[in-house]
């Protein structure tokens, strides 16, 4: 995968609309979406120019109006900021990530035992 853009909190929320919708989306469509926000045509316009720089949505015209589509999903984009969370943190280490959880008492012991089962499971798919 390409490498993308950091997403501010507005862009992921925008996102987080786009992929919810799983269809092509115009400025008016998010306008009406966000309404409450008191958005205009021009801060939506920047924003979706900003995340098609970044890598996160393409632009086509259908008619007379610009449709922008997820150049990724949402299943992608979680896999990508999780390798770049753990590469910038953790070197790309699993499991010093998960020694940090555990010696910090972030994970209970029912947290720990759901993924022994897990890892079973996925151990006995190979």
């Amino acid at each position: 995968m390409k490498k993308l853009g950091r997403l501010s909190e507005t862009e992921l929320e925008v996102m987080e609309v786009i992929w919810e919708l799983a269809a092509p989306v115009t400025v008016a469509q998010l306008l009406d979406i966000f309404a409450g926000k008191g958005w205009k045509t021009s801060t939506v316009s920047t924003i979706l120019k900003r995340l098609i720089e970044k890598g996160f949505l393409t632009k086509s015209i259908a008619g007379k109006a610009n449709v922008y589509d997820p150049a990724l999903t949402l299943e992608e984009y979680k896999k990508y900021e999780t390798k770049t969370f753990l590469n910038r943190l953790y070197n790309g280490n699993v499991k010093n990530f998960i020694a940090a959880l555990v010696d910090d008492e972030e994970l209970s012991q029912k947290d720990i035992a759901e993924l022994k089962e897990w890892f079973a499971r996925k151990e006995g798919e190979k």
